[in-house]
């Protein structure tokens, strides 16, 4: 109820501009919009799911996210990166397969399940498959009570200020969303900082030479 009583900025998330503001109007309410994302999505995390979450995906031997639509593109980033530092992450992406790939999610993994609204029937299909299964499952979905929130072992909360379909476009969502997956992306890095740090930098050289084209680019 706080969160939800707090002050938000006076910029509509759903309608922040229309056909009466310039370009650079335009560019400073969307960079505000991401701004107050980014705040409500710390405000919104506790220590103690934070670092469940957290464990819970570094000792798990693989991670199967399972997203619709535009979360899966999303999630696509956190997979990328996962992978370079040798940790398996799969997304569910085709639709139809969700319920295959939650009845062929394997012991010892988890499942990172990503919806804002968290209640649609694809996401009860997987949540009740997955629990069959036993699989641990993290949430990441809005600040009220849903499939997810009832049924998932850990909660992350992204940032709930946007209605379903009355809006120009998933501004503040996918903001909070990309910034819980880099959190949990960071932490995960940091439980082997010095072994990571050694492994990305001699990949990134050996598959992807580039020259520096600027001062702050070049490599001591």
């Amino acid at each position: 109820m706080a969160y939800f009583d707090r002050q938000a900025n006076n910029i509509d998330l759903n309608i922040p501009f229309d056909n009466t503001d310039s370009i650079l109007s335009i560019a400073n309410k969307i960079t505000e919009i991401k701004k107050e994302a980014l705040e409500d999505t710390i405000d919104l995390l506790s220590y103690q799911t934070l670092y469940s979450a957290v464990e819970m995906l570094h000792n798990a031997n693989e991670i199967k996210i399972f997203a619709s639509n535009v979360n899966i593109l999303l999630a696509k980033e956190f997979q990328f990166k996962m992978n370079r530092i040798q940790k398996s992450v799969s997304l569910s992406s085709l639709e139809g397969e969700h319920i295959y790939d939650a009845l062929n999610t394997r012991e010892g993994a988890i499942a990172l399940v990503i919806s804002y609204s968290g209640s649609s029937k694809k996401m009860d299909e997987i949540m009740q498959t997955l629990q069959s299964r036993k699989i641990p499952i993290i949430a990441i979905t809005s600040l009220t009570e849903n499939l997810l929130t009832k049924n998932a072992d850990v909660i992350l909360h992204m940032a709930t200020r946007e209605k379903l379909y009355s809006k120009i476009g998933q501004y503040s969502t996918n903001t909070s969303i990309l910034h819980l997956l880099d959190i949990l992306y960071s932490a995960i890095f940091a439980k082997n900082f010095e072994k990571n740090m050694k492994h990305t930098i001699e990949t990134s050289r050996m598959a992807n030479y580039r020259r520096a084209t600027a001062k702050p680019m070049e490599e001591q």
